[in-house]
């Protein structure tokens, strides 16, 4: 169900933003995309690592997620303010007076956020996946309608804001109704002094995490303007986003399970190893897919104005896979809770990341015209992905149930498979004759790619087996 629900969200948001680039400026998706860098950093603190802990606790009580309840609350209020008084600053920085209209606007979703987190929390650690999807789903419809709505009546940026606010106001209302569980009052001496350590190693990671994702968007942003960010971050984003909705369900799958399997280490490895080559099996030939048709996807879903974020897609495409298959980490260290690894692996990681930002932007390949790359950014976040990609697992499994070449072996099945796929779908392509709307060859060379890559992998590999099993567990739950 999560799974569904993360594809119908995957397939709202590219039908939305398709249909709100043929109404918006690239400019308005850059003065938004402005926002929520900041908006993003801050909601990494209204959390604080505390649903995690909830999730991964071996017993926990009420009196405790009441605690942790109200904790999320006013996080969110204080949250909240803190975002909207910060409207002039933000604004300033990036020489856009807009944004002291629309940060004070974006606010009210973290007061909404609050009150959902641990209900939201709770139906996780209980595995309750139709509600969770249920939530998911609604959600997010919400936000699409009503921005839309507010696109066709030539609202411009304000559309994007709606598209924010709706799905946290539709999320707490439907998170309080599918878990009918009321808090009580916060009480000390509860024992949550460990979860809020707990939560506090998780928060070190994504506030370093966070930082190093969005600083390539913030110095876009700052030193080439408006245009710019917005091909960036719209490239990365359809990049990240079927491989965030592959992650989403299957992490929330996989920590609780590998929460109860710690004493039991071959099944511990066995079943990461197993979520492993599941999640790269899917996601490897989705970007390896966006990479090849980046021209026809940017095309059909952004439409021509945005042709020139194509060659973005290329250049991120790496970074993007590298990123998301890297993710498995964090489950392996928080289900252990080896969260402090975790939070020294995030700084140093993001060290080298957003030194690769700065390098890129001054130094990177770029037009006359311009005083900084855009392109060297996307570059240099590739190659720095690439080099810190075998270090970071190393570090990660050290002293776990799981092996460095275990990991590699499973991720290397599906790039394998990837390869000749690609091969036999470039050779479709020339019939195209360099033409990126010529329709049936490509058509041709897409379904070309995943039928040859389905054969390998399934046949070749010998991974039917693997998949029927999956599929047997999907129809079982």
């Amino acid at each position: 169900m999560m799974s569904f629900a993360r594809i119908s969200g995957m397939g709202l948001r590219f039908i939305s933003t398709g249909i709100l680039a043929r109404y918006l400026t690239q400019e308005d998706f850059g003065i938004f995309a402005m926002t929520t860098v900041i908006s993003g950093f801050l909601a990494i603190f209204m959390d604080v690592g505390l649903s995690q802990a909830t999730i991964q606790r071996p017993q926990i009580n009420h009196r405790q997620i009441s605690t942790l309840f109200w904790i999320n609350v006013a996080l969110g209020a204080v949250i909240a303010a803190i975002f909207a008084s910060s409207a002039p600053l933000v604004a300033n920085f990036f020489h856009q007076p807009a944004l002291k209209a629309i940060i004070p606007v974006l606010a009210l979703s973290f007061l909404f956020g609050g009150v959902a987190l641990q209900h939201l929390a709770l139906l996780t650690r209980n595995m309750r996946y139709s509600l969770l999807a249920a939530v998911e789903i609604v959600s997010m419809a919400s936000g699409v309608v009503v921005a839309v709505l507010m696109a066709r009546a030539h609202m411009g940026y304000w559309a994007l804001v709606g598209m924010a606010i709706a799905p946290a106001v539709t999320k707490a209302i439907a998170a309080w109704f599918a878990l009918r569980w009321m808090p009580g009052w916060p009480a000390r001496g509860t024992g949550v002094g460990g979860m809020l350590k707990f939560g506090g190693d998780v928060l070190g990671f994504n506030i370093v995490n966070y930082f190093s994702r969005q600083a390539d968007t913030v110095l876009i942003g700052k030193f080439c303007g408006t245009g710019p960010v917005a091909a960036y971050e719209k490239a990365y984003s359809l990049l990240l986003m079927p491989v965030g909705q592959i992650n989403g369900p299957l992490g929330a799958v996989a920590i609780p399970a590998l929460s109860r399997l710690q004493d039991d280490p071959d099944r511990y490895r066995r079943y990461y190893l197993n979520a492993i080559l599941l999640l790269c099996s899917l996601s490897m030939p989705v970007i390896a897919g966006i990479t090849l048709f980046a021209d026809q996807v940017v095309l059909v879903w952004l439409g021509p104005k945005w042709t020139t974020t194509a060659d973005l897609f290329r250049l991120l495409a790496l970074a993007a896979l590298l990123g998301g298959i890297s993710n498995p980490a964090g489950w392996l260290l928080i289900s252990r809770g080896l969260t402090q690894r975790y939070r020294w692996l995030g700084i140093a990681n993001s060290a080298v990341i957003v030194l690769s930002f700065v390098i890129g932007l001054k130094f990177g390949p770029r037009e006359a015209t311009e005083a900084y790359s855009t392109r060297g950014v996307a570059m240099a976040y590739s190659i720095s992905m690439l080099l810190n990609f075998i270090p970071y697992w190393a570090v990660a499994v050290k002293g776990t149930p799981v092996s460095l070449a275990g990991v590699m072996k499973a991720m290397l099945t599906p790039a394998l498979a990837c390869v000749p796929a690609a091969l036999a779908a470039l050779g479709v392509m020339r019939l195209a004759d360099g033409r990126i709307n010529a329709w049936i060859p490509v058509i041709g060379a897409m379904a070309t790619f995943g039928i040859v890559y389905a054969v390998i992998l399934l046949f070749g590999f010998k991974k039917l087996e693997f998949f029927r099993t999956i599929a047997g567990e999907f129809r079982k739950r």
